[in-house]
């Protein structure tokens, strides 16, 4: 029921809006609860966005970063301020849309699957990138880790902590293996003394 009130078309309003058209860009978009958030340009206020004044077919919701124009108006819960009205930078233009849906009767247009990293329409439990029933690394692929603590995914959000890490790490193996040459050094040093024919304190 929820689904189908979702794919149903928004009447549009009809009567001329009092105020003028604004533009904003969409902050987020909770495809599962149909409501979100615009930044507007000029005066970076947060406006309320609710999926029913969305101008789009079918499964209607906004995509992050979405360029949006819309109408402004008091919330009925008094509450801010909402966008209505909202359609593409050009007034009456559909809107893109998130390309996530929420699971439901329909399978999914694109979710992520936790044990291959991929966007695809199948579950992790059910995934066919994946052959084993070992926990995966959706980052690298590895067996031997988890994600979250994968250095392919260090290196990518912190490559500068990483590339210092690895640095100091490269330094301490050269002290250590230069440290070991010098005790391996004095430890022959010590057998040859050791070995050597002691003289005769007489002669």
């Amino acid at each position: 029921m929820i689904e189908a009130a979702r794919e149903n078309p928004v009447p549009v309003k009809s009567q001329l809006s009092p105020t003028p058209r604004y533009y904003g860009s969409c902050k987020w978009f909770n495809v599962s609860k149909g409501y979100g958030f615009v930044i507007d340009d000029i005066t970076g206020e947060d406006l309320f966005v609710h999926q029913s004044n969305l101008n789009m077919q079918g499964f209607r919701s906004l995509d992050e970063g979405e360029r949006v124009s819309y109408y402004i108006q008091e919330r009925a819960n008094g509450k801010g301020r909402e966008a209505y009205a909202v359609s593409g930078e050009v007034e009456g233009q559909g809107l893109k849309g998130s390309r996530i849906h929420p699971l439901g009767r329909k399978k999914a247009v694109s979710l992520r699957c936790f044990r291959c990293g991929k966007f695809a329409t199948h579950k992790a439990k059910s995934c066919p990138n994946v052959k084993t029933d070992a926990k995966v690394c959706y980052t690298c692929g590895s067996e031997e880790h988890v994600s979250s603590i994968c250095p392919e995914r260090r290196r990518k959000h912190r490559p500068e902590q990483v590339a210092a890490e690895e640095a100091e790490a490269a330094r301490l193996a050269a002290e250590k293996s230069s440290s070991g040459s010098s005790e391996s050094e004095d430890q022959n040093e010590s057998g040859k003394d050791q070995n050597s024919p002691k003289k005769d304190s007489d002669e």
